[in-house]
């Protein structure tokens, strides 16, 4: 990680995050703030608002954070989301399960990257369901919501001047179950284009339903038989690569860029696809244990169509059965025409 002027504070700080930044401010001029493929929304809209820099309203970004607080917004705007319940309690979830029919999905309401979530497919599922949920969850506040059967895609947007940009639609790979790990994704998506343009439609309704009115939203939708329904939304660009390299690779549009010119206020210049490459990224995951050693890395980045090749881990590090998008090996992101 590379700053100017480095500030060691942590972000599920809000207000540590917001004094730190306007100390800072007092000294040097802050002239916009964003997140990207992080939880920190909030602590970015809460700096935003103290600093009077543009950015989304606190309570906006607490409801595209929390999840309870999403679902319930969105149903109230009839925008269409999975059956769900809050749960705090294991008597919660077990008259949740009385009341929906299984296959359910039980996730902390605070937290990414898929810790903590996990599908119940029997009753037996329930107990170490729930404790795993639990653990994972900040606030202790869980959901449980009906499972979606289909494919899912990952959306990206960008927000200004009342309109939303869809800047990406990629097919997700989600494999492992019970437990839902993104072991990569393709982009552009591989769907009709009838499927993918009503998720886009359900994503802008959705970034409008929360009140996402400037910045950047991120969304995953599922294509069901019932239609698309949106499974999270998030005020901010996605992680997963998608923003960083698959989109940029794909289209040329380099989406940092635009998200920035946003955060400082200004109106995005240069959003207009300029190639139509197919990019993927699939993750490196390896057998539990302790890697030994990585070879074949320079090799490999030298095969046509491999753009790069990044390493999360090292020889030596300890490597844990996946059981959410935290503690891959690594991931290879690639581009060709088709």
């Amino acid at each position: 990680m590379l700053a100017d002027y480095p500030i060691a504070v942590s972000t599920r700080n809000i207000n540590l995050t917001v004094n730190a930044a306007k100390t800072f401010h007092r000294t040097c001029p802050l002239d916009g703030v964003l997140t990207v493929g992080t939880d920190a929304s909030q602590t970015v809209a809460a700096v935003a608002n103290a600093l009077n820099l543009p950015g989304i309203p606190f309570e906006v970004a607490e409801r595209a954070t929390d999840k309870i607080k999403m679902r319930r917004r969105l149903r109230e705007k009839g925008v269409a989301v999975p059956d769900f319940r809050p749960i705090w309690t294991l008597d919660d979830v077990k008259q949740a399960v009385e009341e929906m029919p299984l296959p359910l999905v039980i996730k902390p309401c605070d937290n990414m990257g898929a810790r903590g979530v996990k599908k119940i497919q029997h009753r037996d599922d329930i107990i170490p369901a729930f404790y795993e949920a639990k653990e994972s969850s900040i606030s202790g506040n869980l959901i449980i919501e009906q499972y979606m059967e289909g494919p899912e895609l990952s959306l990206d947007a960008l927000v200004f001047n009342d309109h939303i940009e869809v800047t990406g639609s990629a097919d997700r790979i989600i494999e492992r179950s019970p437990y839902f790990v993104e072991v990569g994704h393709t982009i552009p998506s591989n769907l009709p284009e009838e499927q993918t343009q009503s998720a886009a439609e359900l994503f802008k309704s959705a970034i409008r339903a929360l009140g996402i009115n400037i910045g950047a939203a991120k969304g995953d939708i599922k294509i069901t038989s019932e239609g698309a329904k949106v499974v999270e939304i998030a005020a901010r660009l996605s992680g997963g690569w998608m923003s960083a390299y698959t989109y940029p690779l794909s289209s040329g549009v380099n989406l940092y860029r635009a998200a920035i010119q946003i955060a400082l206020g200004q109106v995005p210049d240069d959003l207009k696809p300029k190639t139509n490459l197919v990019s993927a990224e699939r993750a490196l995951i390896s057998s539990p244990g302790r890697i030994l050693s990585i070879r074949g890395v320079d090799e490999a980045r030298k095969i046509k169509g491999v753009k790069e090749i990044i390493l999360m881990k090292e020889a030596g590090d300890a490597v844990s059965d996946l059981t959410s998008n935290m503690g891959k090996v690594g991931y290879v992101i690639t581009a060709a025409k088709t």
